[in-house]
């Protein structure tokens, strides 16, 4: 499908997302506990979110007392070559690991805004189940044509600043406004990275790394190592990818230990901001 296709057709399975039920269930429930539920309720009704792009499915899920929709992706794509939007790529991969290694790479560094995500095999098919949001008032694409300001500018810029840090650790070759959905109390929630983590050892855009970082995430990098990224990641990424991570990581850090030598910890350090 042609760049342009696989847009619209992306913004039509957003655009069901966001007529999910009303929110609540994941304000209430842990991770853990939402793991476990989309690994074992059973899986009901499912249909196509998109046509043509990677086939994946919303699907109605209950286990007898909870009852909610999960995101399915089975995608797994390989190409030495792959012509996008943004040239040519090689050793391409579209794949559904990414959504949960995406997930789990999220909570190693406290960021906190991709949907829990696991390992499940669904119709005969290995697949990443992706707990379906709720709360959502629209897409940043939405709101960057309607020009709707967010209520706290500030809030929303230093939320703004950690998503590109997460997708340039995460090499994302296909972060765009669509996959960034924005919640009732204007929190910032991550979707769709099946085609992120490249084993490239580079920063895919350096100039998307701000002036501004979370505390936490900025400690969350930090504490990043080999041994710790392989345990958590070893069955959905490459090591080729987990070396790779690593020397993102060390990059970014490198970034901002740079400019709080330079301009001091308190103007380079936010805190708290979009949890």
């Amino acid at each position: 499908m042609q760049p342009a296709a696989r847009y619209a057709a992306a913004l039509w399975g957003l655009t069901l997302l966001l007529a999910a039920p009303p929110a609540g269930a994941e304000k209430l429930l842990t991770d853990g506990e939402m793991e476990q539920f989309l690994e074992t309720a059973e899986i009901g009704r499912r249909s196509r979110l998109s046509i043509g792009i990677t086939g994946s499915q919303r699907a109605a899920m209950t286990d007898g007392r909870l009852t909610h929709d999960a995101h399915i992706q089975t995608v797994d794509e390989r190409r030495q070559t792959f012509t996008g939007v943004r040239g040519v790529e090689f050793n391409f991969r579209d794949s559904y690991l990414f959504n949960v290694a995406a997930y789990r790479l999220d909570r190693l560094i406290n960021l906190h805004m991709v949907p829990v995500s696991v390992l499940r095999k669904v119709g005969g098919k290995e697949a990443s189940v992706t707990w379906w949001l709720e709360d959502v008032l629209m897409m940043e694409l939405d709101r960057y044509k309607k020009k709707i300001a967010p209520t706290n500018s500030a809030d929303w810029n230093d939320q703004m600043y950690n998503v590109r840090v997460f997708n340039e650790l995460i090499y994302n070759t296909d972060a765009n406004l669509g996959n960034v959905l924005i919640t009732n109390d204007w929190k910032i929630r991550l979707v769709d990275f099946t085609r992120a983590f490249r084993t490239l050892k580079t920063l895919r855009e350096p100039k998307n790394l701000s002036e501004r970082i979370d505390r936490r995430i900025y400690d969350g990098l930090k504490s990043l190592d080999e041994e710790r990224l392989t345990a958590e990641l070893a069955d959905v990424l490459p090591k080729a990818e987990i070396r790779a991570i690593r020397a993102r990581r060390d990059m970014i850090v490198a970034h901002y230990d740079a400019l709080i030598a330079q301009r001091g910890e308190g103007a380079v350090i936010c805190e708290d901001p979009g949890h």
